[in-house]
């Protein structure tokens, strides 16, 4: 059995994440995320024009939500190097909702270096399924 690192175990498939929690994606971190991706859609940072796009209010942007998923397997596993990111987007999160990301191990690849295929899931504050994505990471 390889080991991922000195300290950690190799992972089972079905092991669970811890659930990591985002309080609130407010308007000053969505105007932040769109000065920084050049992302300037008016559904992110004007509630007028969201509504005018059927939106009951201004959403986070779906790169922003996704972009969480790195906090999430860092604070699993600090030594994971993300290789591919998939995701799929069934809802939009409103500015100042909360998340919930939840994940478990999907595939162990055994071969060196060890990778693995890790399923994630993203709740919105009420808990509706908002992202589902799978990351494969290196050890």
């Amino acid at each position: 059995m390889t080991a991922a690192s000195p300290s950690l175990p190799v992972p089972a498939i079905g092991e669970r994440l811890p659930e990591y929690l985002v309080t609130a994606l407010d308007g000053a971190q969505v105007a932040a995320y769109a000065a920084a991706s050049g992302d300037h859609n008016p559904i992110h940072l004007d509630e007028d024009a969201a509504r005018a796009a059927g939106l009951s209010g201004t959403i986070v942007h779906g790169m922003l939500v996704m972009g969480q998923f790195e906090a999430t397997l860092r604070a699993w596993r600090p030594e994971c190097r993300i290789e591919t990111m998939q995701t799929r987007f069934l809802r939009p999160l409103a500015v100042g909702g909360g998340l919930r990301i939840e994940g478990r191990v999907a595939k162990v690849e055994t071969e060196t270096p060890l990778r693995l295929i890790v399923r994630l899931m993203v709740r919105d504050g009420t808990g509706t399924p908002i992202c589902v994505g799978d990351a494969r990471i290196g050890l």
